[in-house]
Formats: structure tokens, sequence, C-alpha cells
């Protein structure tokens, strides 16, 4: 007779999943109660997605069951899961850029006219996206094309395109990794208005202050099996964080070099650069940064921080303006060329830029680096010597993984980030472009990076941190720029709160 689970809307009862010889999970039981914010924390790898597959009928456990209303059943696929209320919001989100936030809504389910033309009737998906986004308390422009929409309105759209097919149950994956402060609190006053409602919402984030503010449970995946679970009420962020990193220790940063030590000059400047509006135009973007020095670019996301950092990077050209690289003209300059002059480039979209995802993760690893000494020898490759120096450059960022030959696409994505990271590091370049460095990294794993970036600058290096994550970019920067459609609107006084930052994020640098 099957065991009962009451008040259990979602979850794992000694769930186990294995990829060959990698024991992904490993008797997990975890359970989300009726209206009810149920945090899910873990490092990457831990096997917090693979476990959320499961939920969501995408994977079969090899034993163990889903639980679905107090009872365990086996869901055929992500289908069958949402007709039966479950619904995701994953990292990467899953609209079609070409099309409207209200064509995205309906998209696959569309509202259709009586008659045999079975034309969409837009006028009543207009009317039902209005009603749920007025029940809901946002507004959206339903006009907008989903790639020219801010990303906080994007992700609401999926919270309202799920809602219209009847999701009564939520797994968000890392739902502020692309939110400034001010759109974190929209988005937690619509997931505790949604909580009101009786929807019951699994939150998987790295963030502990938000774990800490949001959620009515908590529970800790480490190495494929729920090492803590406690109701928010019962513990604290430093038990949270202390149960997420177990034994392990992460790498210390080396103190900041004494002034006088390294000698200041200035590695990169921008001069009045400006671009086209194929490229979300950047207008008369003037900036330095210079040896031994961090400079981070706060802006809400869609500002124009994202085009500069590939405009450095010789992935766009300029319309007007001059860059150089200690002191010589790099405008014209191509990304291989700069590449080989002294620049490193870490993007924000490691899965389409960063790597390349069929490629083994030796390759990955050392791509760039391959054919010089000690890893090539002429034009042959010495697979030993590229084996050995892949396998410090992981070491060096803890990165997870079976084998140097596996692909690159077996890894988490915090893993694949940190990859990406050891592998822009490693040459040493005299300028490093840092793009959302740590989205989706675990505690470990961050503490990692944001080490080596010291560092980097203590040993005279020069960077530009571009993130929306306002707490790294104070952590680490030197100096902090804020900008907002496409321009450098201000410098931050040193001091500043977050909340100052984010009004002037929010506003452009136009206060009161």
């Amino acid at each position: 007779m099957a065991e009962a689970f009451p008040g259990v809307v979602l979850g794992a009862d000694r769930l186990s999943k294995a990829y060959g010889p990698v024991q992904a999970n490993r008797d997990i039981s975890l359970l989300l109660g009726s209206g009810e914010i149920h945090a899910v924390v873990g490092e990457n790898g831990a096997g917090k997605s693979t476990l959320m597959r499961m939920l969501q009928g995408m994977e079969q456990p090899d034993s163990g069951s889903v639980i679905l209303d107090g009872a365990p059943v086996r869901l055929s696929g992500p289908a069958e899961a949402m007709a039966r209320g479950i619904g995701m919001v994953h990292q990467e989100f899953m609209l079609a850029p070409d099309l409207s936030l209200l064509q995205n809504l309906v998209l696959g389910a569309e509202p259709l006219k009586p008659g045999p033309l079975r034309r969409v009737d837009w006028v009543s998906a207009r009317r039902e996206g209005v009603a749920l986004a007025d029940r809901i308390g946002v507004v959206v422009d339903w006009d907008c094309p989903s790639a020219a929409a801010p990303v906080h309105i994007q992700q609401f759209t999926e919270i309202i395109r799920l809602l219209r097919r009847g999701a009564k149950i939520l797994i968000l994956d890392e739902p502020t990794a692309v939110l400034a402060p001010p759109q974190v609190e929209e988005l937690f006053t619509l997931l505790r208005r949604l909580r009101a409602e009786g929807a019951s919402i699994l939150f998987i984030s790295h963030k502990i202050p938000e774990v800490t503010a949001l959620a009515d449970r908590v529970s800790v995946i480490r190495r494929g099996q729920v090492v803590f679970s406690a109701a928010m009420a019962d513990t604290s962020g430093d038990e949270i964080a202390g149960h997420i990193v177990g034994d392990h220790s992460a790498p210390v940063a080396a103190p900041k070099p004494a002034p006088g030590s390294i000698t200041p000059h200035t590695v990169l400047a921008m001069e009045a650069v400006s671009t086209s509006a194929a490229t979300r135009a950047l207008r008369d973007v003037s900036l330095h940064v210079s040896a031994g020095e961090i400079v981070g670019l706060a802006g809400v996301a869609g500002n124009g921080q994202g085009e500069l950092a590939e405009v450095l990077a010789g992935l766009h050209r300029v319309n007007t303006g001059r860059i150089t690289l200690n002191d010589k003209d790099i405008t014209a300059q191509d990304n291989a060329t700069r590449r080989g002059a002294g620049i490193g480039y870490i993007s924000a979209d490691r899965r389409h830029e960063g790597l390349c995802l069929p490629a083994t993760i030796a390759t990955n690893t050392m791509t760039g680096s391959h054919r010089a000494p000690p890893v090539a020898s002429g034009w042959r490759l010495r697979p030993r010597a590229l084996a050995k120096a892949a396998e410090a450059r992981l070491q060096a960022l803890q990165v997870r993984y079976g084998r140097l030959s596996d692909p690159v696409s077996s890894l988490s994505g915090g893993n694949q980030q940190k990859l990406v990271f050891a592998r822009e590091i490693a040459p040493k370049p005299d300028f490093l472009i840092v793009s959302q460095p740590t989205r989706g990294v675990d505690l470990n794993g961050i503490a990692a990076i944001h080490s080596l970036l010291r560092d980097f600058r203590n040993q005279g290096g020069a960077a530009l941190l571009v993130s929306e994550e306002l707490d790294e970019i104070m952590a680490l920067s030197d100096r902090i720029l804020v900008m907002a459609e496409g321009r450098i609107v201000g410098e931050v006084p040193k001091g500043a709160s977050a909340q100052e930052i984010g009004r002037m994020m929010i506003m452009g640098g136009h206060h009161g």
C-alpha cells in the first residue's frame, strides 16, 4: 500500500539517480507544502538540477518516487507535469526573442476563434494577459518584443504564462540572477502574493540573504544528498552556509599590496566611444582602467553594459571614438588580435560564447593557449602536457568534473562558468573584461573567483567588472561606474549603499 504524504503538494521520496558511475542524487527526500515557499540551496554539481528534472518528469528516477498531491506518481514528461499544475521558470528564459510578449504568452496554447479557420483570438489573449498581470500586480507592455523587454518583465511574463496554463506549483531556478535590487523586491512581492493565493513555490538560489528573507523552509543538497532541512524560523544564514560548504575551505585572497608597490598607469582607455543602434547604442562613453585596479560597472540589465564589454573585446565595431590598450590604438582590431595583445574576456553568455559545448573539457580549458609551449611543440600538440595544464587550471577553481575527455556540456552551469574563468585568467592578460563572472555559481566557486580577481589586481592586472550583483561589485571594485541608457551616468561616491546605487541605476543618474 502506497505511503500517504498528507499536505504535500510536490516532493521527493528517497529519489536516486545515477548517470553511469556518477551518482547525481542519492535517497533524496524533500517535501513542498501547500502555500509554502521552499528554498533549495547547494553547490554547483550538488544535484539540484537533476532533482528538478525528475520533479518535472524530464528524467525518471532509478529508485524512489515523485510525490504529487500527497501520493506517489510517475510523470511521463514536462507536458504531463504542466497538465497537473507543475511549471518551471528556467534560469535562461524560454521566450522566443522575435515574438511579442503577448505572442509568447499564448505560444503553444493559443485561444482560437470559433469556425473552420481556427484563427488566434488575439482580443481574448490580450484580455487574459491583462487580467493575470493585474491579478499579480505587475504592468506588462504586451506589444513589446520579448528581446527588447526589461529582464524582470520577461521573467514576469514567464510566470504569467505558467499561471495561464494552470500552474499551482512553481519551480524557480535562480530567479534573481539577472535582477537589480529594486527588481528583486518586485519579484519577492509577486511571489509573496502568489503564496497568499495558495501557490506553492520551490525557490532555487545561491543567495543566502534572499533565502532567509523569502523562504518558509530551506533544504541544503550536498553531493547528491539532502544534508539539512529546517523551517526558516529555526535556522540562520550562517548555519545554512555551513551546511552548503561542508568541510571545504575556500581559497583565501592575497592582501592588497601596499600603496606604491604597483606603478600606476592607464592600461585601457575609451574616449568618447559611440556605436550604432544595431548594438543597442553606446553613447559617448569614456572611461579608463589602471594597473592594479578593478573598476565595477553597475547597471540594470539592458542599459548597454553588456554591449560595452563586447565592444572592448572586439566583437562590435565603434562608430566614433577611440580605444587604447597600454597607449596603443586598438580601435580597429578584431577579437583575436586584441587577445594576442593582452585582453582576456569572460562573456556573460558562457553557453554560446564562452564554450564549445560538444568539445571536451580539456579542449575548452586550453583553447587559446594550445599553440604555446609546453602544450605545443611547433604545430604539434602534446596531449600529456595539455592534460596536465588543464588539470592545474581546473583545480585552481575547484571545478568538479568527471574526465577531461568528457564534453564540457556534462558540467553543471556553475562549473562551466568556473572553467571559462580559469581559461581566461591563466595566461595573465594585462586587461581582463569580466562579465557576470559568478552568475549561477555556488559559495565556494564565488569565493574562488573573487580570490583570483583580487590576486589578478594585486599583481598589477587591470579589470573591468560588469555585474548585476551589487554586493559583488561593492566587494571587489576600487571604483564603481553606473551605466544607464548607453551612457556612463556617474561614478559612485565612496561609501554609497546598495540602495543608493540601485536608485542611480534605475533613475539614470537623475536624483530627486
